[in-house]
Order: structure tokens, then C-alpha cells, then sequence
């Protein structure tokens, strides 16, 4: 129900164990049993040539497939860009942002083309005539009028003027800052979302020397998401479930274990491809003094629905958090304020998104996920509930009720997640072989393993707290 607790006993070593044990052999088995059926000659793959993972690569996914080259392409202009903000920084900081459009607008000319940097003017400049309003609901009615051209803008304004409530920034080196900070090389086509606040303060950091520390310590970070880049290549080579989401017939015929393997292999792609498209940028930031939202943790090891929205996209989380959920629940939230604030919340992610029908189920799920947490919390928190849980679950028994209470949210929200990264019939067919067509036996045996993945990821949660209190302490 709630979350846990460091002053939990911990688990027996053999048990902690056994349950690890029995998650990767899930997992694992599942993507085996997957990659030994004979799927590859009915799907849409691509023949590759002279390769070194394999013959046969799933190309399906438009993001890898467009964001990672241009990443590439522009990979040697992002290190001149580091080069050159440096010394700018060291001996004229003052000219930062202006360096960052000039220097943007020459790259982004020759990956987009006219049109689509014109774009990236257009917009910024429209939400900056808007923005010398200073009023927070013309800005959120003209960018729902934008949302269709260009859909990130918008943010930036509601961070001014919450970081310049009186307007006292003159308008031109608004404008600039603005636009420096909507153009920023690193983070213009893939993100992640760096609060406007971040950006300011990266903005005002000082020049720091150069040291054969520093050198390599971004080496290794650059090493490290190109190992993931590289990692994720060979994947697509054994593993074609990409390309199975435009196949429903098809995986309807799979057996039990191989549509694990297909929502495992979904989900663990979808994280390892932002690890990429999101670290790999990031990297780029913090050697110039920015501090990016870090990059998506393991959905898969993350037993809450709240924990997926904060740990994911942390950026967006905390727009969200800041700008929509935070003013509409106020200082003294009830419980009331707060599913009210959460409902926004996910109107906001509908409308984001896309208004289209796998979104909107999407995010309801969510949002009745998030709700159920809620609830549940705020249970826990009752004296009368804490005394009877003392008396009944004493010591690790607790985290093994609370961990059968998190089952019933594991299935929904990788239920969810198969909406979004796949397509409403698979999730269709994948609830219908869970509770109808596979049960008994289908329902349990995912239940179970639900049961033991929920179990190890509490333990890793509490693991990181008595790691935090330790380091307070020391």
C-alpha cells in the first residue's frame, strides 16, 4: 500500500534470492522462447548487409530510426559546439545565448532544412509576444492553439514567469535567453526537458578548468550510452517485437511465454532507447555546467505507478508537478484537491500526447493507477489500519502483503504500457490470455512472478534508502 519503509526487516538472503532468481529466469526464458519461434520470415524486417549481429534487423521503430542518425550526424558539430561555449563562458558569458542560436540555426538549417528552423523561430517568437502578458492563462490558450504546430514551447513561458513574475527582464535579452534556451544544440531534437530555472542557473555557472579527471570522466559517459547504443543495435537483430505490433494475428498465435517476451522486450526497449536519445545529449550538457533531468530508470523494477511518471521523464514530471498538480491542490491538500490535481494531470498528458483513442486509455489507466496508490496511502497512514498491520504482519510479512496489493497494479500499468508502446488490439489480446482464455493456469503463473518482481523491487527501494540515510548520517 504505501511506500517502504527502511525501518522494515529485511528479507531472508535465501528468499531476496530466490525471488531475483525466479524474475530473470521469467524474463530471460521468456525472451529465449520468444527469439526460438519462427516469426522472422512473416514480419516487416530489414535485410541488412555485411553486419556483424545478424542478417536481419527490426527496423520498425520510426524514433530509433530517425533520432539515432541524426544524433550522429551531428555528434562532431555537438563537441565544436562544447569547444567553442567554453571559451565563450570563460571570456565572454555574457554572449552565451546568443552563441547558442547562431550556432544552432547553422546546424539545424542542414538537418531540417529552412522551413523547419523558420519553425523554430516562429513559435518561440509567438509564445514570447504572449509571454509579455504575463498572464498564465492567455499562455495555456495559445498553446493549445500551437499544440498541433509545435508542441514544447509553451513550458518555457510559464518557467519565466514564475522565475520574472514583474517582468523586470528587459524584453531583448528575454528574447535571446529565450531563444538560446529553445534552440540549445544538445537538446534540440531529443531532449530531455531541462526547466527553464536549470537552464539559468547552468547560465550563470562559472568556467571551470580542465583536468585529466574531468576529461575522463566524460569519456567514460560518452563510452557508457554508446555501449547502450550499440547494446540496443544487436538487440534488434534477435529480437523482432517491434515490428509484432503491426502483426496482432500474428502474436494472437503465440504461446504464453512468448507474449511475455514480447511485453518484456517493449518495455525494456523503450527505456533502453531513451537512456540513449536522453544520456547521450545530457552528457554534452553537464561538461558545459547544465544539470539534465537524468535519464529513464527501469520501468520493470518500479512496483508504483507514481514512481514510473517521477522516474521516466523526470523533466516533464516536474513541469507537471510545478506548474499544474502543485497550484491546483495549494498548500493544505485534501484528498479531494488531490484527485482533482491528478485528473489534470493527465489531461494534460491526453492532450500532450495526442488526442487519439490509445492515449486516452492510455492515461485513464494511469490515472485510475495513481488513484488507487492514493487511496491506498492514505490508509496506510490511519492509526487504526497501522496498529491492526503491527498485530497481523509482523517484520518482512508486511512488504510480502504489500508486494500481493502491488500485483493488482503491476498488470494494469504493463497493461498501459502495451496502449502506448503497442496498440490497443495486442493489449486486447494480451488481457484476454491473462484472464480468460489462459486461466487458470496463465493468470497465476503471472501473478506469481508480478508477486516476486514486485518483492525484489521494494527491496531495491529500500536498499537506496538505508543508502541515503547512511550518507545523511556519515
Amino acid at each position: 500500500m504505501g511506500q517502504g519503509s527502511p525501518g522494515w526487516d529485511r528479507s531472508d538472503v535465501s528468499e531476496t534470492t530466490t525471488k531475483a532468481v525466479i524474475c530473470r529466469y521469467g524474463s530471460l526464458g521468456s525472451l529465449f522462447i520468444n527469439e526460438k519461434i519462427s516469426w522472422g520470415p512473416y514480419l516487416p524486417v530489414t535485410l541488412v548487409q555485411d553486419s556483424w549481429f545478424g542478417v536481419r534487423q527490426d527496423q520498425t521503430d520510426l524514433e530509433w530510426f530517425v533520432w539515432i542518425p541524426i544524433i550522429l550526424s551531428y555528434a562532431p558539430w555537438g563537441l565544436v559546439h562544447v569547444v567553442l561555449a567554453q571559451l565563450i563562458r570563460k571570456w565572454c558569458p555574457e554572449h552565451l545565448c546568443s552563441f547558442y542560436v547562431v550556432f544552432s540555426v547553422c546546424i539545424t538549417v542542414q538537418l531540417i532544412g529552412g522551413v523547419g528552423t523558420a519553425l523554430c523561430f516562429i513559435v518561440p517568437s509567438i509564445m514570447f509576444v504572449v509571454l509579455l502578458t504575463r498572464l498564465k492563462l492567455i499562455i495555456w490558450l495559445t498553446w493549445c492553439c500551437l499544440l498541433i504546430l509545435f508542441n514544447t514551447q509553451f513550458f518555457i513561458n510559464l518557467e519565466i514567469c514564475d522565475t520574472d513574475p514583474e517582468g523586470q527582464l528587459r524584453p531583448l535579452p528575454l528574447l535571446t535567453t529565450l531563444l538560446g534556451y529553445c534552440l540549445y544544440l544538445p537538446f534540440l531534437c531529443t531532449g530531455p526537458y531541462m526547466p527553464f530555472t536549470d537552464f539559468q542557473t547552468g547560465l550563470a555557472e562559472p568556467y571551470r578548468t580542465w583536468t585529466l579527471k574531468r576529461v575522463a570522466g566524460v569519456g567514460l559517459q560518452v563510452i557508457r550510452f554508446l555501449w547502450w547504443m550499440g547494446f540496443t543495435q544487436f538487440l534488434l537483430y534477435q529480437f523482432y517485437a517491434p515490428s509484432l505490433h503491426f502483426m496482432p494475428q500474428l502474436m494472437k498465435k503465440m504461446s504464453s511465454w512468448s507474449m511475455a517476451g514480447f511485453v518484456y522486450f517493449l518495455t525494456a526497449f523503450l527505456q533502453l532507447k531513451y537512456v540513449v536519445l536522453y544520456g547521450l545529449p545530457s552528457v554534452l550538457a553537464r561538461v558545459e555546467g547544465y544539470d539534465p533531468p537524468r535519464h529513464p530508470r527501469c520501468t520493470l523494477m518500479t512496483y508504483r505507478f507514481s514512481d514510473v511518471w517521477r522516474y521516466f521523464d523526470h523533466g516533464l514530471y516536474r513541469f507537471m508537478l510545478k506548474h499544474i498538480y502543485i497550484p491546483w491542490v495549494g498548500s493544505e491538500p485534501s484528498m479531494v484537491r488531490q484527485l482533482q490535481g491528478t485528473a489534470l494531470v493527465f489531461t494534460f498528458v491526453y492532450v500532450w500526447h495526442g488526442v487519439t483513442t490509445q492515449i486516452f486509455w492510455w492515461a485513464t489507466i494511469n490515472f485510475f493507477g495513481v488513484v488507487a496508490e492514493k487511496i491506498g496511502d492514505h490508509i496506510s497512514r490511519m492509526s487504526a489500519y497501522e496498529a491492526l498491520e503491527s498485530r497481523w504482519l509482523p517484520g518482512a510479512w508486511q512488504r510480502r502483503f504489500h508486494g500481493l496489493l502491488a500485483v493488482f497494479l503491476y498488470v494494469p500499468s504493463l497493461t498501459a504500457l502495451v496502449i502506448f508502446i503497442s496498440n490497443l488490439d495486442n493489449a486486447k489480446a494480451i488481457g484476454h490470455r491473462i484472464f480468460i482464455s489462459g486461466f487458470p493456469q496463465c493468470t497465476l503463473s503471472i501473478f506469481f512472478f508480478m508477486f516476486c518482481l514486485g518483492q525484489c523491487s521494494m527491496e531495491l527501494q529500500n536498499w537506496k534508502i538505508r543508502q541515503k540515510i547512511k550518507a545523511k548520517q556519515s
